[in-house]
């Protein structure tokens, strides 16, 4: 209590937290951080307690902190707890907030756990707060703190937990936010803290885990991020990580999937890793191959043989045939002289028998062998007999065995001794492509037996079995079949075939065309005509009820047909043959029109067919087609190159034609279905031997000519046949074909042949065959090759389409060249050329003569003439026509030859043009004939214009032609066998004929007008019998020196017997010795050229000058009708001096 008012009544009371003062005066509070209290029994001010306070202006007892706060003993105020703490409870003390709590505030009495704020968060470390992970860490079980997650696990912010990596993700660190993809070819470990490469076999590309390969030809090596194939020839390994080369004898092809073992035949040559198998060879067989499945060849054994490639198991030879060694393709019959025993042994033929067809078999009757190991038996010899299988002959009875000896011998033996005493056919049995005729009987020679034919349908037509002496010599006869037979014992089936039943399908063409291959295969040889027709219709129906004929079914016809060109197709129904022919050919066409094949061969031996599909591109109508054939008995060898292609062989064949509308190709070996009366079978054998036999053949034709009648030449089809249809063509076609003979000729040294005083040449000739006529023509086919170099080829340019080849045959050439000509037109060449030497060397000095208008006229035309004769004289020495001259034909050399004598025969004929207009001048017009500088002109006019026809000709008639990319030249101009224009030929008529004519012509006027006046003319000095010979001594030096003999040769190809040989040996004499007599007018016969020389020796005295010509004698030409008495009436030679000048006295030498 206190009292603070002086005279209170009554004391105050203090608070509660106060007491009065010493003084009691006043009531004074406890200091901050106490309270009033009882101690001791005493009132003081104790210290509040922890937990608790009191404020200085607080007039209370102490206080409880608040909650979230504390406070120590004697506080004056309580301290709220920071954020991270919590106040304990009693509000003494802040202790931290525990782990994984927080108090993001001051005074807190409770932490709060971060889990409440979610999965993520965790504590700070001060505990004030929560905050979340980081990716890739999550908080610790106390959240505490975050922990990574550990590797194979990740975090992002999809996911509140470490969550393993998903297949095929993993993560190698620790406190990944994410999981990285595995490489391709690679898969987590176990734990997903890294990659590992997928098994051999497997793979992963996207996926998520590795994946087995599914292909059973698929393999993966480790890591792969696919599969991949095996290459062909080999297969995955065990583990699929590798491939490994299929074994021997195996193979695998793309379509296979494991190594599949050959078929039986078949092997890999050794090889391991095939894609295929391929044929075991001829000769061979298949067996497994020790420690595996597959295939090998082996040799077949003795005895055995495989004929085939791709054989499974040989095959034993049956008899005759034997395999004597091991890996036979083929059995084969026993060498001569020994016969079959087993497959794989011979035996030696004892005497009697001989070897036959790989057998040991008894000599027949009359027939014997004196040894072992004989290949064939000896005939009896005149007189002897023998029975079957004897080692010596036994002799006839005589003098009549057919009456002794018919009971006790074989008829064969007493039928041979009947024959030997004169010619006779013992009975025998004959077998043919028309069927067997047996036990034809004896009979003596010109006898014969008359058979039907066996397969045809009657009325039958027959077959003769004649006896006909074959040597007149040995007085022997032999048997001769002659077939009227059509039909053989195949036909009927192949006949069947022409009517299928039901409707011809693709399907049904291919089974008749391997029906009628199989026919026809299986006869061979035995094929005859009436095969050939059937054949033909089914051919023919096929085509015709086929728009397209498939490959398979093409290649069976055409084996069909080789089969049947390879058979015995002779008959003596020959029109018969000639249509069946044509039939076969036209239906064969057709099939090359309807193949499905197009621009490829199918080919056989003996026929070979191509449909050209039509070409639209740029420059197709200058394509051509061509092939080369190495052995022309063999189409299977042809091989179709490009056109123009550089290739190592030339072509042998070759087309050239418009490619726009396309074409059909047949060719074929021989004329087998080309049959004509006047072609032969080429003789066989090396080409000198075959060359030999056709000079024979011709000699032995010209032996039997009379008169001059030539003898047609036989000819032989020597190619190819090419049968080609390039359907309707536009007027002006034409096609160009390149054929390489069969046969070469060889060049002139062995083609050409003087038989008989005639040249003969084995000449090649382009003809197409006409099956109207059936025979070989060559109009409208041009015949183009260098007869020098014949194997060059041969090319022919035809005017349509058909059937072509090229045909050979020795021929008489140039019929006239004898060698009695010959040497006479040496001579008389020889002597003309000794008389124009003469006659200019006699000419020339004689000042006062050459001076002259007529002489000058006369030299040139001497000169000209000359060497005219020189070159035709030595062309005998320079030039052969076998090639072996100096100048080689159709050469660089040739070709001047020939344009230098064509040139200088042209100046002839001018100067002998000249020569009549100058005598026309002189004898006939006389006045008003000046022309000034007439040498220069005549010398222009007579050596300019013939320039131009040589030029024109060769250059206008030589060409090159193209077939195919194959070039050949052609010389128009030049003949074959000399250098000299080709006789004829149109440049020959135009270029050297022609101007010929022409001179003759124009000189013959000349001459016509000239003879008019000698025969006009008088001489009262000359009898009547001296002036008739004037008159023709001066006529026949006219027309000498004209040329007028020449016009002999315009009527030497007069056919009339006996008309050529006169006609050439009178053109022969009359101009080969034109130089001899242009030395007997020039010089011989003129008086002036003799009394100038006279006068040069000193023989005669010079006459006196006068102003006149006193006498005519020394001009030929003179004016017969001058003379002294009547000058100025009538026409004389002096009075024609004004041309070209008044000095000239105009002795026209």
């Amino acid at each position: 209590m206190y009292n603070d008012e002086m005279g209170a009544t009554a004391p105050k009371k203090c608070g509660d937290n106060s007491f009065a003062n010493n003084e009691f005066t006043a009531c004074e509070m406890c200091p901050v951080g106490q309270e009033k209290g009882l101690q001791s029994g005493n009132i003081l001010c104790i210290d509040c307690a922890a937990g608790k306070y009191r404020a200085a202006d607080f007039d209370g007892g102490c206080q409880d902190c608040a909650a979230g706060s504390i406070s120590t003993a004697k506080s004056g105020s309580c301290t709220q707890c920071k954020p991270g703490t919590k106040e304990k409870g009693d509000r003494t003390e802040c202790l931290p907030c525990e782990a994984g709590r927080v108090t993001e505030i001051a005074g807190q009495t409770n932490c709060e756990p971060c889990s409440d704020k979610g999965d993520l968060y965790y504590a700070k470390p001060d505990n004030t707060g929560c905050e979340v992970c980081s990716e890739g860490d999550v908080p610790t079980d106390d959240r505490s703190s975050c922990k990574k997650c550990p590797p194979g696990q990740y975090r992002d912010s999809s996911v509140t937990v470490c969550t393993d990596c998903p297949t095929p993700k993993f993560s190698a660190l620790h406190g990944s936010p994410t999981c990285t993809d595995c490489p391709a070819g690679q898969i987590p470990i176990t734990g997903r803290t890294a990659c590992e490469p997928c098994p051999a076999g497997e793979y992963r590309d996207t996926e998520t885990t590795c994946q087995p390969c599914s292909d059973a030809r698929d393999y993966a090596a480790p890591g792969s991020s696919s599969c991949s194939r095996c290459p062909v020839g080999e297969f995955p390994n065990s583990d699929k990580s590798a491939c490994e080369p299929c074994p021997v004898g195996m193979f695998r092809g793309d379509g296979d999937m494991k190594c599949e073992i050959c078929q039986a035949g078949y092997h890999t040559d050794q090889k391991t890793g095939q894609e295929q198998c391929i044929k075991c060879p001829k000769g061979t067989e298949t067996a497994t191959i020790s420690g595996h499945f597959g295939l090998e060849c082996v040799d077949c054994s003795v005895g055995f043989h495989s004929a085939e490639d791709g054989t499974a198991v040989c095959v034993e030879c049956q008899s005759p045939n034997v395999a004597l060694t091991t890996r036979q393709s083929s059995c084969v019959l026993c060498e001569p002289g020994t016969g079959w025993a087993t497959s794989s042994t011979c035996n030696i033929c004892p005497a009697g028998q001989r070897s036959k067809d790989g057998l040991c078999v008894d000599c027949t009757f009359n027939e014997i062998t004196s040894q072992e190991k004989q290949t064939e038996c000896t005939r009896c010899e005149k007189h002897y007999h023998s029975p079957e299988g004897q080692s010596s002959c036994l002799k006839c009875d005589e003098p009549e065995p057919e009456k002794t000896m018919t009971s006790t011998t074989n008829e064969l033996q007493w039928q041979k001794c009947v024959a030997d005493l004169g010619p006779a056919c013992e009975k025998q049995t004959v077998e043919g492509v028309y069927g067997t005729y047996e036990d034809i009987p004896f009979m003596r020679a010109g006898n014969e037996e008359v058979r039907d034919c066996n397969f045809d349908p009657d009325p039958k037509p027959k077959a003769r079995f004649k006896c006909e002496i074959v040597d007149e010599e040995s007085d022997s006869a032999e048997l001769v079949p002659h077939y009227d037979c059509i039909k053989t014992p195949n036909t009927g089936q192949i006949e069947s075939l022409a009517q299928p039943q039901g409707e011809i399908t693709p399907e049904k063409t291919e089974e008749i065309a391997n029906t009628l291959k199989s026919l026809t295969s299986s006869a061979g040889a035995g094929n005859g005509i009436g095969d050939v027709d059937a054949a033909a219709d089914v051919i023919g129906v096929l085509a015709d009820a086929s728009t397209d004929v498939s490959e398979a079914a093409t290649e069976n016809l055409v084996s069909a047909v080789n089969s049947l060109a390879g058979g015995n197709l002779e008959t003596e129904d020959v029109a018969k043959k000639e249509q069946i022919s044509k039939k076969m050919v036209n239906n064969l066409k057709k099939i090359a029109q309807k193949t499905q094949v197009t621009n490829k061969l199918v080919k056989s031996a003996n026929i070979a067919i191509m449909k050209v599909q039509p070409d639209t591109s740029a420059g197709a109508e200058n394509k051509g087609y061509s092939f080369v054939l190495p052995d022309p008995t063999d189409l299977n060898k042809l091989d179709q190159s490009s056109d123009g292609e550089s290739d190592s062989q030339q072509p042998s064949i070759a087309i050239q034609s418009s490619s726009a509308a396309g074409m059909s190709v047949v060719l074929l070996t021989g004329d087998a279905f080309f049959p004509s009366a006047a072609t032969g079978k080429l003789p066989a054998g090396q080409p000198d031997a075959v060359t030999t036999e056709l000079f024979a053949d011709l000699e032995d034709d010209l032996a039997a000519e009379h008169g001059n009648a030539s003898v047609e030449a036989v000819k032989y089809v020597n190619s190819v046949v090419l049968e080609i249809d390039i359907g309707e063509q536009e007027p002006g076609f034409v096609l160009n074909l390149y054929i390489k003979p069969n046969f070469q000729v060889g060049d002139t040294s062995q083609n050409l042949k003087r038989i008989n005083d005639k040249r003969v040449q084995i000449r090649y000739m382009c003809a197409w065959y006409d099956d109207t006529k059936f025979e070989w023509v060559n109009n409208g086919c041009e015949t183009i090759y260098d007869s020098n170099e014949p194997a060059g080829g041969v090319v022919c340019s035809c005017s349509h389409n058909t059937s072509f080849a090229v045909l050979m045959a020795a021929e008489e050439i140039s019929p006239g060249y004898i060698a009695v000509q010959s040497m006479l037109s040496r001579v008389l060449l020889a002597g003309s050329i000794v008389g124009l030497i003469a006659t200019i060397g006699l000419i020339l000095p004689a000042s006062a003569i050459v001076t002259t208008r007529s002489a000058k006229v006369n030299i040139c035309f001497s000169i000209s003439l000359l060497i005219a004769s020189l070159l035709f004289f030595i062309q005998d020495f320079l030039i052969k026509d076998d090639n072996s001259g100096i100048i080689k034909l159709k050469s660089t050399g040739c070709i001047v030859y020939t344009m230098l004598q064509h040139y200088i025969w042209l100046v002839v004929f001018m100067w002998t043009i000249i020569e009549g207009f100058l005598m026309y001048l002189s004898l006939v017009q006389v006045f008003g004939s000046h022309i000034s500088n007439y040498m220069i002109k005549f010398n222009a006019l007579a050596y300019g214009v013939p320039i131009v026809f040589p030029l024109a000709g060769y250059f206008a008639f030589t060409r090159k032609i193209t077939v195919a990319g194959v070039e050949v030249v052609d010389h128009q101009y030049m003949a074959e066998t000399m250098c000299f224009l080709k006789p004829g030929t149109i440049n020959f008529y135009a270029l050297f004929f022609g101007p010929l004519v022409l001179s003759i012509i124009v000189n013959l006027v000349f001459f016509a007008l000239v003879l008019k006046v000698i025969r006009g003319s008088k001489n009262s000095n000359l009898s009547d019998k001296e002036q008739l010979l004037r008159q023709l001594k001066a006529a026949v030096g006219v027309m000498v020196l004209l040329g007028t003999g020449w016009v002999i040769g315009v009527f030497m190809n007069i056919p009339a017997p006996g008309m050529q040989v006169t006609l050439q040996y009178l053109f022969i004499i009359v101009n080969a010795s034109q130089g001899m007599f242009v030395f007997l007018f020039y010089v011989v016969l003129n008086d002036a050229v003799k009394n100038f020389w006279l006068e040069k020796f000193g023989l005669k005295t010079a006459a006196p000058k006068s102003g006149t010509n006193t006498s005519t004698a020394t001009n030929v030409y003179a004016n017969a009708s001058a003379s002294g008495a009547n000058k100025d009436a009538e026409h004389t030679y002096s009075s024609a001096a004004e041309f070209p000048a008044k000095r000239d006295d105009n002795a026209n030498l």
